[in-house]
């Protein structure tokens, strides 16, 4: 029998319990257990997960369904994870509209190709379709990583069925663009270390982050449209942009005249943005008055930034696109940046595309700069320098003008 060191005595032993009737129970045959014990060392074996995502979209989708074609084949251009140690590797995704050799009828197949890289990979992916309300849907994802070796490919050959994407009640394809999304998960090798410890309790190894998350998002919620002002400990204070400055994009309440309050706690607000927990981590003014003066945005836009730092979603991202993609960007709420981009990507149009080519370069998104000019060469340019966008918003610029110039020479 080895003698266990105890360290608690609010700790519940098997040897203690007896039986209702006043008898010794069976349990005293066992050896002593508990919750706390003592350690000389623990060892800890770990190894990183990196997580990287891209989106693909494929215009005039419903032409592939209708190309005489039996087998089509489409590839998306390189792409690489933005850090880590597989950041030098390239992938890209392969489509297949009206499915691969041995699919099923009425299928479209999807793969993922590692087309460059020094070593073996150990991945998987995630893929879904983002409809028209730039919500992820048809989502599939692999079971377990697998091994890719360079010029491997996997993928669903099976994905969904391409004949179901064109009913008007679908909302999967926005203006005849198919969108596809993967997130993709490398696996470095395990690594082992030693540490020394006086005392480990297992308890604390407990990971509870994935218990209740619904309860949680609903919770908070709640926390912030019910918390009273005494439960809150700083207030957010908008001035509204008069309409007459606002994006052609968006559309403004012209009732929302007056200045906008929002009541917010600093512990959640820090957690949750990296330009809000220097704010009050230091003596500023807002940390001193425990007010935030904004005047550069909308009340609807920071409502919708406050909803997104509570819930993590906003319920209509189309109501303010370009301010909340400008709101993103400023205070650093990267998740919340993608969704609005993601967002404009599906909004470009002769009338829109001056103000987000101009948004993209003022907020160095290369992704969103090279898809509007894209869009601008690619037969829309006559028309879109006759628009007052242009006029507003590129001409003034030499530097921009100059991009769109070299693009129509590659074209």
């Amino acid at each position: 029998m080895y003698n266990t060191v105890i360290k608690s005595s609010s700790s519940l032993s098997l040897a203690s319990n007896e039986s209702a009737s006043g008898g010794t129970s069976n349990s005293n045959f066992l050896p002593n257990m508990r919750n706390d014990y003592s350690l000389d060392s623990v060892c800890c074996t770990k190894r990183t997960l990196h997580s990287f995502s891209h989106m693909w979209i494929v215009e005039n989708f419903s032409s592939y369904l209708e190309d005489p074609e039996p087998i089509i084949c489409l590839s998306s251009s390189p792409f690489s994870p933005v850090s880590g140690v597989s950041a030098a590797t390239q992938w890209r995704l392969v489509c297949y509209p009206k499915g691969n050799y041995g699919a099923s009828s009425n299928y479209m197949s999807i793969f993922l190709e590692y087309i460059k890289g020094e070593r073996d990979i150990k991945a998987k992916a995630e893929y879904s379709l983002v409809n028209r309300k730039c919500e992820l849907t048809e989502m599939r994802k692999d079971a377990q990583f697998s091994v890719y070796k360079c010029g491997n490919s996997r993928g669903f050959i099976n994905y969904v069925k391409y004949d179901t994407l064109t009913l008007l009640e679908n909302d999967t394809l926005d203006d005849d663009k198919l969108k596809i999304y993967v997130r993709i998960t490398i696996m470095d090798d395990a690594i082992t270390e030693e540490t020394k410890y006086q005392e480990f309790d297992d308890a604390e190894s407990i990971n509870f982050t994935t218990r209740g998350l619904e309860g949680l998002v609903r919770d908070f919620s709640q926390l912030l449209i019910h918390s009273p002002s005494k439960m809150s400990d700083i207030k957010i204070k908008v001035n509204t942009i008069p309409s007459h400055n606002s994006h052609p994009l968006e559309s403004v309440d012209d009732s929302n005249s007056s200045i906008g309050t929002f009541s917010a706690h600093k512990l959640i607000l820090a957690a949750r943005s990296p330009v809000f927990a220097a704010m009050f981590s230091n003596c500023t003014l807002e940390n001193t008055t425990n007010t935030i003066e904004i005047n550069d945005l909308r009340p609807e836009t920071i409502q919708s930034m406050l909803e997104y730092i509570y819930t993590g979603k906003v319920n209509d991202i189309k109501k303010s696109t370009v301010e909340l993609y400008r709101c993103a960007d400023k205070y650093q709420l990267e998740d919340l940046r993608l969704q609005a981009e993601m967002a404009l990507m599906s909004s470009i149009s002769i009338d829109t595309s001056a103000e987000i080519l101009l948004l993209a370069d003022q907020h160095h998104s290369k992704d969103l700069k090279s898809r509007v000019i894209q869009f601008i060469v690619g037969g829309n340019l006559k028309a879109i320098t006759q628009t007052e966008g242009w006029h507003k918003y590129v001409a003034c610029i030499p530097d921009l003008v100059t991009e769109v110039i070299q693009a129509t020479t590659l074209e």
